[in-house]
């Protein structure tokens, strides 16, 4: 049974980080230092995407297949639970800075925008 919430949570999180890197699948990425770290850190979540669907897989071959009464199996079933919700931290984390980040850029997005009215306020008078 608790192989299946970590196969649950291993799903979600697959779902997750999917949805994240679709959009940035999508961006063209725009060749300078900053863009190569972050092109560096996407690499990094997609190698960690694959992982997480290879521990998917395998926790759920676990609940099918496995002898968990085996001390070996369930010493494996563990510490691919632990890596699961160890993974489903790290796209959370992701999330929040994506909505961070996004929030700041219609931060000065809303700022750029009302400095520029008050700039054409001022000269139409």
């Amino acid at each position: 049974m608790a192989g299946l919430f970590a196969s649950m949570a291993v799903k979600w999180a697959i779902d997750k980080l999917s949805s994240l890197l679709t959009p940035v699948r999508q961006t063209p990425v725009a060749s300078s230092s900053s863009s190569s770290s972050s092109s560096q850190g996407l690499d990094d979540l997609r190698m960690l995407e694959r992982t997480m669907r290879r521990i998917h897989a395998t926790l759920m071959d676990a609940e099918e297949h496995w002898n968990i009464r085996e001390e070996s199996a369930t010493l494996r079933l563990r510490e691919l639970k632990e890596l699961a919700y160890g993974a489903e931290d790290v796209v959370e984390e992701y999330e929040y800075e994506v909505n961070r980040c996004r929030l700041e850029a219609a931060d000065r997005c809303a700022s750029n925008c009302s400095k520029r009215k008050r700039h054409e306020a001022v000269e139409w008078h």
